[in-house]
């Protein structure tokens, strides 16, 4: 049985240098449209953005969650979208085709991108060099590029580098041989490719000092600095309140004005839920 595998971001850590969308862009042979747009597309699987208006951080990965139960996958027509082992939610390209009728006669109404819960993900389109007709597109933890997974080495080359920073005295875990490209070409290490399990031990380490967190399925985001508020899949479509709340809580007057306003008005509350959303997940979901 496959170990169910995740990515964090330590949010202190990201400079937004944008390597791993480059990487990823590079590894799954995207598109070279839009250069310079923020913003998720058919030929952009990941995104790095403040949360704040300015640009000025924290800086935010934004991308596919992989839902535990992802509702992209019920509805495909052509059975394109799969929940893997590992936790990742998959596309085969070649199964997946926009706008066909399956043999029971139902057709694709871009269901996957409809049914998204996280708001924003599969994003459909000409998004690859590799496929020149429509595809859904979204961030897949690189499946299908390494080790037993690489059935797609065929389609887009060599499988993904071996993992050098498994740690020779863990236990071994075959899924942490090879990291996910944005984790792999990240010059900060602001990412973590690693088990849920010990993905969520590290984030509830008191050593560790992290003040707010976010996340479920297979993507998680925490910060020693700022609050975070849950992102959405797409920055184009996240709450607007967002900045401004981050913006609030994590300013020079924000304890000795502010926050006292907040609890007033019981904005906080709302923090404090999807918070507590988190660590309930963080604690309880392993499935």
């Amino acid at each position: 049985m496959s170990n169910l595998m995740a990515i964090f971001q330590d949010v202190d850590r990201c400079v937004r240098c944008n390597g791993c969308v480059i990487s990823c862009k590079r590894t799954w042979m995207m598109k070279a449209e839009n250069p310079g747009v923020h913003k998720v597309a058919p030929d952009v699987r990941i995104i790095i953005k403040s949360q704040k208006r300015v640009d000025n951080g924290p800086f935010i990965r934004f991308s596919c969650w992989h839902c535990p139960d992802p509702p992209c996958v019920k509805r495909c027509p052509f059975d394109a979208l799969a929940k893997e082992g590992n936790g990742a939610v998959s596309i085969d390209p070649n199964l997946c085709n926009p706008g066909g009728t399956n043999a029971a006669g139902v057709t694709c109404v871009h269901q996957c991108q409809l049914d998204c819960n996280r708001s924003g993900y599969p994003k459909i389109g000409e998004g690859s060099d590799k496929f020149p007709t429509a595809k859904s597109w979204k961030c897949t933890l690189c499946w299908g590029r390494a080790g037993a997974d690489a059935d797609l080495d065929s389609t887009y080359g060599t499988p993904l580098p071996m993992n050098s920073n498994n740690l020779p005295d863990s236990a071994h875990v075959a899924e942490m041989d090879h990291e996910p490209s944005c984790v792999y070409t990240c010059p900060a290490n602001a990412m973590k490719w690693d088990t849920r399990e010990n993905v969520h031990a590290y984030i509830n380490d008191p050593a560790n000092e992290f003040i707010s967190a976010q996340g479920d399925g297979s993507v998680f985001w925490a910060s020693r600095r700022a609050i975070i508020i849950q992102p959405k899949a797409d920055p184009y479509i996240e709450d607007h309140v967002t900045p401004m709340m981050s913006n609030l809580l994590t300013g020079p007057f924000a304890k000795a004005a502010l926050v006292p306003t907040l609890l007033a008005g019981g904005l906080l509350a709302v923090i404090a839920r999807r918070q507590a959303n988190m660590e309930e997940s963080v604690g309880m979901r392993e499935g």
